[in-house]
């Protein structure tokens, strides 16, 4: 068994390593968007992202909620035997029966779907195999993660990129205008790198193949409550924001919010990785009943974190109505006012998805389950309203309203749970808000000045509200484990606010 050190050790080599895949990844899909959006244009972008929207509602329904199963049971067993060959072939006899149905489905309303996402009768065949080779690519990843072979698994995560860029580029130029192609290339791009990612693997990670029903009864139980909380996020998740969109508006405006979106989901990463470390943290506090340690972290350690965040969403309000056009094209300058209120929507979701794990770790997913169902629904009513009226503009509120109301539920629950006023960490948007009540009310330099001056301002007004880089929290900071770099840059701020 490994020492504690060498344990220590694997965790901040794998902790880096996905790290290093995940934004290299997200850098990649940065730089593949500025080349489509200056390929396709604003129409024909919108036409892309309905293609992948279909892609990854399928992936909701059909498979995608079977993922975490395999990645629990699948670990447990290659401990034990050096292979996942039980877990693997399980999951897929639960999977299989799923992509026939909707095989089936498609081929009975393929001539309404085509129709719907605009494209040729054969080209939804085109859109199911990419959902088929980028499901391939989710399960060998999941693999690597059972193996702890974390460091191929964000090699797959940065290759798949990669690929992908290469087969865009290389396109010829009669067929890199046209989004079914692009969706060709995405599809090619998963279908080498999990050919690669097998061979890394070797065949006896899967071999011998054999189902027992003990396994497959497993996964299926533990994979059902899964299945409610993957298929809400279709309707809470941008996805149907696209959907309305596409009803009430041209393509054009469905190409700007969907650059929008993903120029905020790179953002919205932070709170993702910020997640999914919390919870095995706060699991181990739980288990050791070290409830203090809890409440420091919630009352000492997260109004610092919630307060950069917010600024960091400031400065990209503030970047945005000059970097979108530039680095993106002319045509999509009018991204930029829903990315502005999207940055808003990201604050609340930031505020969600870091006590989320809190309430994860104490066993409470129906919980969340609730928030979430009244979130979505909140999502859901006004993009009916707002869409069209105020266009992608109104789909932004209505993600802003709904991330909003999940996060003072999250808040709620957790002040009445454990007794710690978090209802009061809401007022840590205010930066982020003072830059976009700027934006509305002025324009050019005077935007710029009055932003910064409600941003820094309103940033020193919280700083002083929550008596932050006090004594206190110094004290705090010298019993973290966190990098030393890191911990004598803090230490430093600390000592010249004290000063």
């Amino acid at each position: 068994m490994p020492s504690k050190s060498q344990q220590g050790k694997g965790f901040v080599r794998n902790f880096v390593g996905v790290s290093l895949g995940n934004y290299g990844a997200i850098a990649l899909s940065f730089a593949l968007n500025v080349i489509l959006t200056r390929t396709l244009g604003a129409e024909q972008f919108g036409r892309l992202a309905l293609l992948i929207m279909a892609v990854q509602i399928l992936g909701c329904v059909i498979s995608n909620w079977t993922l975490t199963a395999l990645v629990r049971f699948g670990s447990q067993e290659f401990v034990r035997s050096g292979s996942l060959a039980e877990s693997f072939w399980a999951r897929a006899c639960i999977v299989v029966p799923w992509l026939l149905v909707a095989a089936t489905v498609l081929a009975i309303v393929r001539e309404p779907a085509a129709a719907y996402l605009t494209i040729p009768v054969w080209a939804l065949w085109v859109v199911f195999g990419y959902f088929l080779l980028s499901n391939l690519l989710l399960t060998v990843g999941a693999v690597f993660q059972a193996c702890q072979r974390m460091d191929h698994y964000a090699v797959t995560l940065f290759m798949d990129k990669a690929l992908a860029i290469l087969g865009i580029l290389f396109l010829p130029s009669a067929l890199a205008h046209d989004p079914v192609m692009i969706l060709v290339c995405y599809a090619l791009s998963s279908l080498f790198v999990s050919i690669w990612a097998v061979a890394m693997l070797g065949l006896d990670v899967f071999l011998p193949v054999r189902v027992t029903s003990d396994a497959v009864r497993s996964l299926w139980r533990f994979s059902v409550p899964m299945i409610i909380s993957t298929w809400v996020i279709i309707f809470g998740a941008q996805w149907i924001d696209f959907a309305v969109i596409k009803h009430y508006r041209p393509f054009a405006d469905l190409g700007l919010y969907s650059l929008a979106s993903q120029v905020a989901g790179v953002v919205q990463q932070i709170t993702i990785i910020s997640s999914s470390l919390l919870l095995p943290h706060f699991s181990v506090l739980i288990e050791r009943q070290q409830q203090s340690e809890i409440k420091t972290i919630v009352e000492k350690a997260m109004p610092y974190g919630f307060l950069g965040f917010s600024v960091l969403l400031s400065a990209m309000v503030l970047f945005a109505p000059v970097g979108i056009p530039v680095i993106f094209g002319p045509n999509f300058a009018g991204a930029v006012w829903p990315l502005t209120l999207l940055m808003v929507a990201t604050m609340g979701l930031a505020l969600f998805n870091t006590f989320s794990p809190l309430i994860s770790a104490h066993g409470s997913n129906w919980s969340i389950t609730g928030i979430l169902l009244v979130s979505v629904s909140v999502n859901l009513i006004a993009n009916l309203l707002l869409i069209p009226s105020y266009g992608i503009n109104g789909a932004a509120v209505a993600r802003a309203l709904a991330y909003a109301i999940a996060a003072a539920m999250m808040l709620a629950l957790i002040q009445n749970r454990f007794g710690v006023a978090t209802l009061r960490y809401g007022v840590l948007g205010i930066p982020i808000l003072m830059v976009v009540l700027s934006s509305m009310f002025f324009d050019g330099v005077y935007f710029y000045l009055v932003g910064l001056i409600g941003m820094i301002g309103s940033a020193y007004m919280l700083v002083s509200m929550f008596g932050l880089f006090c004594k206190d929290d110094l004290a705090v900071l010298a019993r973290s484990n966190m990098p030393l770099f890191i911990k004598s840059g803090l230490t430093k701020v600390f000592a010249e606010k004290a000063g």
